[in-house]
């Protein structure tokens, strides 16, 4: 079982324009009759017949066989190190290919160049890529995580459209260009880390999800928490007119981030509409964030220290779901907690069997005098 490897040559160097076989693991040569392969022709990937091993087939880009459009059955591949551009869609609809091992010679790709890879679920970029073009992975509904090369430049138009499994994304700082769409249906994606003067506004206005935002800044880092929202059309009981509602304080949180800048004074400005709209878990959140993270935070500390105060059973909750005993450790450095708090507190972490923030808990209790005979069965 093998595959039939369509190449050409030209100027010493071998492009392979097309691969037509079984889904049996691919790994293609590094060089052709003496000339390093150098690039991967657009639609490289497709099904066909059978063959009994792989051979090499010397044509011109015009007499390739025609483009699958079932979907490819590549499920593995090895690439040579000689690699320097994958074009247009070379591996689109290979929705069988789970994981992929990029050489780092590798410097340009096409459009669309793993759109409908429905099972790819990460990918890591080499530093000589520094535009991820249009649509690059469009479609790749179980991808969960891709790490971005620190020399990025620009971002392609609707470049992880649909992507409905991607959790987290970090983009450097080198990136100055965003299209628009980029995180168009990307409905898990709820950690993003960018730095200032990217495009926020285009960004924001795909994700209508729970989010925790963190913005590089030049002296230092903001990180928010933006409630997710939700919104409904309503007939107004006239031709082709509709009035929009919507729920919760998110898309006006995502209001306060402008193409260059954050007005932090805006999104304070919010936090009364969020403690009317929005869950208990969310304001805690959004409040906790920018006391742990203080970048441009001003007169509404106290009026943030006094709701995570109120409701620190609700804060130690989300600290013991994200496993956060730094998180802890701020919760006491920031908070002034009473000794009923505490033993609230501790009881609370006993009963999600968390030992390690019982025992910091009892520590703190002590300090305060009192509480050591406190005994829980874990």
């Amino acid at each position: 079982m093998g595959w039939a490897i369509y190449y050409h040559i030209d100027c010493g160097k071998a492009a392979i324009l097309r691969c037509v076989g079984d889904g049996s693991p691919l790994t293609l040569p590094e060089s052709i009759a003496g000339c390093p392969v150098t690039s991967l022709g657009p639609d490289c990937f497709g099904s066909g017949g059978a063959e009994t091993e792989d051979r090499l087939i010397s044509t011109e880009p015009s007499r390739l066989p025609p483009v699958s459009r079932s979907g490819g059955t590549l499920c593995r591949i090895s690439l040579p190190d000689s690699i320097t551009s994958i074009r247009d869609r070379a591996f689109a609809r290979c929705g069988q290919l789970r994981r992929l091992t990029l050489p780092r010679s590798l410097c340009d790709l096409g459009v669309r160049v793993f759109d409908q890879c429905g099972s790819l679920e990460h990918i890591e970029l080499p530093e000589g890529i520094t535009a991820l073009p249009d649509y690059a992975f469009s479609q790749c509904r179980r991808l969960e995580r891709v790490t971005l090369p620190s020399g990025m430049v620009s971002l392609g138009s609707h470049a992880f459209y649909n992507c409905v499994a991607l959790q987290a994304l970090e983009i450097p700082d080198s990136v100055t260009f965003v299209g628009g769409g980029l995180f168009m249906n990307c409905k898990t994606l709820s950690r993003l880390t960018l730095p200032l003067g990217v495009n926020l506004s285009v960004l924001l206005s795909d994700l209508s999800n729970d989010l925790d935002l963190s913005v590089r800044c030049p002296d230092g880092v903001a990180r928010f928490f933006l409630p997710g929202f939700s919104y409904e059309y309503e007939d107004i009981n006239a031709p082709r007119m509709w009035r929009t509602i919507t729920y919760g304080s998110g898309q006006l949180y995502r209001e306060c981030f402008s193409s260059r800048d954050i007005d932090f004074d805006l999104y304070e400005s919010y936090f009364d509409l969020a403690l009317k709209q929005d869950d208990l878990k969310d304001t805690v959140r959004i409040a906790w964030y920018r006391l742990r993270w203080p970048y441009g935070l001003g007169k509404e500390k106290e009026i943030y220290l006094s709701h995570v105060t109120a409701h620190c059973d609700e804060l130690l909750r989300f600290l013991m779901e994200q496993e956060d005993e730094e998180g802890l450790e701020a919760m006491f450095s920031l908070l002034s907690l009473s000794p009923e708090q505490l033993d609230r507190l501790s009881a609370l972490a006993s009963r999600w069997g968390k030992v390690r923030f019982v025992s910091r808990i009892l520590q703190a209790r002590i300090s305060l005098g009192g509480g050591a005979d406190k005994e829980f069965d874990l």
